[in-house]
């Protein structure tokens, strides 16, 4: 049985993949083309999918949270770093596949949550063509103050998740898990009327997008 010849790697390769290893890399690591091409094909499949079965982003909460995340996997190391400029096109679009998915969590938007308080009124109808002894008369329910009234729920989800975010951070695992379980809460009724048939492929092929620009999957190509 011959021995599988490993490929000979240079110092920077060698750093960059120990350092990978154990969970930070100070080395940028840059982006291959071929990385490029298939994550910005992937990407763009994402993007057109959510924006189907998601529809375009509601508020400007999820394009701030899909900046601030594409703009940390940059400076953190976990993306690798374009080489060319034609390949930050890719960071463009993991914003607008970012803020359409970021909906599933902060993208309720205004909702009427007692839109049932309706009260009913009894409307009399003059008969048509003649006297009539019996009145014609119709029911008919007109809203409350209380039906009107509205609330914006993608500020109620961004207040959770930066909460539930913030205990995560400090470790308090009890309080986070508490925001996140009523975000999840809060979120249900957004999340059932999605086309989950073209949701579910968009979370597919945008996570593998990701991965392909990952600093870890290209110190391995």
């Amino acid at each position: 049985m011959e021995a599988k010849i490993q490929p000979v790697l240079s110092l920077e390769e060698r750093v960059a993949r120990l350092e990978g290893a154990l969970g930070w890399s100070q080395t940028k690591v840059p982006l291959g083309s071929s990385m490029f091409l298939a994550g910005g094909i992937l990407g763009i499949v994402s993007v057109v999918l959510c924006f189907v079965g998601l529809g375009t982003p509601n508020h400007y909460y999820q394009f701030v949270f899909a900046g601030i995340t594409v703009a940390l996997a940059y400076h953190q190391g976990w993306f690798a770093l374009p080489k060319q400029h034609l390949h930050w096109s890719l960071a463009l679009v993991n914003v607008l596949m970012l803020a359409m998915l970021y909906k599933l969590v902060i993208g309720s938007g205004v909702v009427e949550p007692f839109f049932w308080a309706k009260v009913p009124v009894l409307e009399s109808k003059e008969a048509a063509g003649g006297f009539s002894v019996i009145p014609k008369a119709s029911i008919t329910w007109e809203k409350t103050a209380l039906a009107a009234w509205s609330i914006d729920l993608t500020i109620v989800q961004t207040f959770l998740l930066l909460v539930t975010l913030i205990g995560a951070l400090f470790e308090f695992q009890p309080f986070a898990s508490l925001t996140a379980f009523l975000l999840v809460v809060v979120s249900l009724p957004a999340l059932v009327d999605f086309n989950w048939h073209l949701v579910f492929p968009a979370i597919i092929t945008g996570s593998i997008s990701l991965y392909f620009q990952s600093a870890e999957s290209n110190i391995e190509s």
